[in-house]
């Protein structure tokens, strides 16, 4: 096996890895928003909508199809394409409704998650980059 061949394969196993991982961040995200139904406060206007579960479900999924992708090697464009684009919305939403609590409350707390949030951001950004779909 030549060494060229040898890094291609280590590189397909780091981007499936990268899958299974942050699918993993994002599920874990949207399951611990479903068990604290009053994690985002303020504005009082926006709590309710950014406290539905409907939000969380599309995270919890979003999570599950990346772990999919990741774990049975899946190459379906549109099925890889969805996982990552609904991600990064779904931290996207995250990071703004948190925002207003930083800015708005100067509730600093939530700082080390938005961190983490836009970390996973540029994850998202990298899977989607280095990203080969099967050729046919």
């Amino acid at each position: 096996m030549s060494h060229r061949k040898l890094n291609l394969n280590l590189h397909h196993k780091l981007s499936r890895w990268n899958f299974i991982k942050t699918g993993l961040v994002i599920f874990s995200l949207a399951l611990c928003f479903i068990c604290n139904r009053t994690y985002f406060w303020y504005p009082p206007s926006l709590a309710s909508a950014w406290n539905n579960i409907w939000v969380d479900i599309v995270g919890l999924f979003a999570g599950v199809i990346l772990i999919i992708c990741g774990a049975l090697d899946l190459h379906v464009d549109i099925v890889v394409k969805t996982g990552l684009g609904v991600s990064v919305a779904y931290l996207t939403v995250l990071i703004i409704a948190e925002s207003f609590h930083v800015v708005g409350a100067n509730y600093i707390v939530l700082v080390p998650l938005m961190m983490l949030e836009a970390y996973t951001i540029a994850n998202l950004m990298q899977i989607a980059y280095e990203y080969e779909p099967e050729q046919c």
